[in-house]
């Protein structure tokens, strides 16, 4: 009798904990807007990778003939003091001859020097690949408005560089100082390179030169591909008050300069000297520069 008592109790517990477990539900819906409150499934949204190299940044000229590109910035690095001995500076950062003197390639104070250089594949740069670079498009072949002043042949123009104004000390908003100044000091680009290529779009990567082999398929004039026969050297003095000289950095004559024209210099090759009696403070002095591209009838 305690063995069928005992037997009915075990029977009746798991009677009982049948019917307390919790029946399995499964989670749906159909997608439709009704039944997901008012919005239709698939939902998407989006993701942006991105890594960049070198100075892609690109001005707003456009035209036949355009200046494409110029160093952004001249970097000179910071310094320790401004020694009379060693006033000339390397624009990788260094002071020229005493590099005990160099706290960062940086002038901003940070670790990575931010004059840029170019970066190609392209074959017919190797010339002025890894350099600081300037760039000419000269698209007037493919021109089609032709009339007198305008024809469709490259060239006939000029390439050149003045400084704005001289260095002067400029606070974190950017404010330049008008006493704290030195007037007179020098810039110079050496021992310029110069190479042409007619992969526009693959050097500048800008929409207006997606269709320039095209384009110049197309062209009702064909003309023998020269490069440029002018390329210069320049010097430049950095004065507060604008009076410093313009610089030529290149003439293309009639017929020359088809394509991209790039103007590059080592890093090395473009240098700031100090007046050996210019006075400063730990502060950063800058300078500005505007580059010009002029053209002339021919």
């Amino acid at each position: 009798m305690k063995f069928t008592i005992l037997t009915s109790s075990v029977l009746a517990g798991a009677t009982l904990l049948s019917i307390l477990a919790p029946t399995a539900t499964f989670a749906a819906t159909d997608g439709t807007a009704a039944g997901n409150g008012g919005t239709e499934l698939p939902q998407t949204d989006k993701t942006e990778v991105g890594i960049s190299f070198g100075d892609n940044t690109h001005n707003a000229n456009t035209g036949y003939l355009r200046l494409q590109m110029v160093p952004h910035v001249l970097d000179f690095g910071n310094h320790q003091l401004l020694d009379a001995a060693y006033p000339t500076f390397s624009a990788d950062g260094t002071n020229d001859g005493k590099t005990a003197n160099d706290r960062h390639p940086n002038y901003d104070n940070g670790d990575a020097n931010m004059t840029a250089t170019l970066n190609t594949s392209d074959t017919k740069l190797d010339k002025v690949n890894g350099d600081v670079w300037a760039t000419v498009v000269d698209k007037q072949v493919t021109r089609d408005n032709v009339d007198a002043n305008n024809t469709a042949a490259s060239g006939t123009w000029t390439l050149s560089v003045k400084a704005d104004n001289g260095l002067a000390a400029v606070s974190t908003s950017g404010a330049r100082s008008t006493t704290d100044v030195v007037d007179g000091a020098s810039l110079s680009f050496a021992n310029t390179a110069s190479a042409q290529t007619s992969d526009v779009f693959g050097l500048t990567s800008e929409a207006q030169d997606a269709t320039w082999a095209t384009d110049l398929a197309n062209a009702a004039t064909t003309e023998v591909v020269k490069p440029v026969s002018t390329v210069n050297d320049a010097t430049l003095s950095l004065m507060n008050d604008g009076s410093g000289n313009e610089a030529t950095v290149a003439v293309a004559q009639d017929g020359e300069g088809q394509g991209a024209d790039v103007f590059g210099w080592k890093k090395s090759d473009v240098k700031l000297t100090m007046p050996k009696a210019a006075a400063v403070s730990n502060a950063v002095y800058k300078a500005n520069l505007t580059w010009t591209l002029s053209a002339t009838v021919a």
